[in-house]
């Protein structure tokens, strides 16, 4: 196992959410992360290589981010984090390259949330046939990673206005991109409180976990999938 903890004390983290259940819970935790240094392809390959998960705090990206959220949320200690994080990153727990989830809409396949994008606004969603990994007709993003073909369903960002009052809580939040053989080209997590509505992610631009307002960043994106994180208590 790669692991560096960097400013983020796990045993801080469940100490302080031992309490805080549901949304609560989710969203104290992702309040540790605020201001991490974003860090792109923090996952170590070579441990991959050698079936050892990496735990990389000292930096995320915006896929990451959202993974340890899922991991932490679900988890009491340091042993269980590890075991939902290699859940909700691998096919299987199967840790290895090639059965990681590099896709946004691979989240479809996890348990402990639900694609809820087209319940909130079927009538107003496009979907699209998408051939995930192909860059062009010569060309794969990922060279060892085979192709495969998946309907992305989202709502149009001049359409998410009308469906906006149904989100009253937390939400993984993917923005759906037009570039061939990719479904998303950011990820984040979607905050509703009372009036306003915060995206928190890791922002390559900002170089950190920050919180933007949601309603201003989706106008520059074509649309989003919307995943809810599925609680005891609903």
């Amino acid at each position: 196992m790669i692991f560096k903890e960097g400013k983020i004390e796990l045993n801080r983290i469940f100490e302080e959410v031992s309490n805080l259940k549901g949304k609560d819970k989710l969203i104290k935790i992702s309040e540790f992360f605020l201001n991490t240094p974003y860090k792109k392809n923090s996952i170590s390959i070579e441990a991959e290589k050698k079936r050892q998960i990496t735990v990389y705090f000292e930096g995320v990206d915006c896929m990451t981010f959202l993974e340890y959220l899922e991991a932490l949320r679900l988890s009491r200690d340091f042993y269980s984090f590890i075991s939902h994080l290699t859940i909700i990153r691998y096919f299987e727990s199967n840790i290895n390259f090639l059965n990681r989830r590099h896709f946004f809409s691979q989240w479809d396949t996890i348990s402990t949330v639900e694609n809820i994008t087209q319940k909130i606004a079927d009538c107003l969603c496009e979907r699209k046939i998408k051939i995930l990994n192909k860059k062009d007709q010569e060309k794969k993003w990922i060279d060892s990673l085979p192709l495969m073909t998946k309907k992305i369903i989202y709502i149009p960002s001049n359409e998410i206005f009308k469906v906006i009052d149904k989100l009253n809580s937390v939400y993984y939040c993917g923005f759906f991109t037009s570039k061939e053989g990719l479904d998303v080209s950011h990820v984040g997590l979607v905050i509703k409180r009372e009036k306003e509505i915060i995206l928190r992610h890791a922002s390559s631009l900002k170089g950190k976990v920050v919180d933007d307002d949601f309603m201003e960043y989706v106008k520059k994106k074509k649309g989003v999938i919307i995943y809810k994180p599925l609680f005891e208590n609903g």
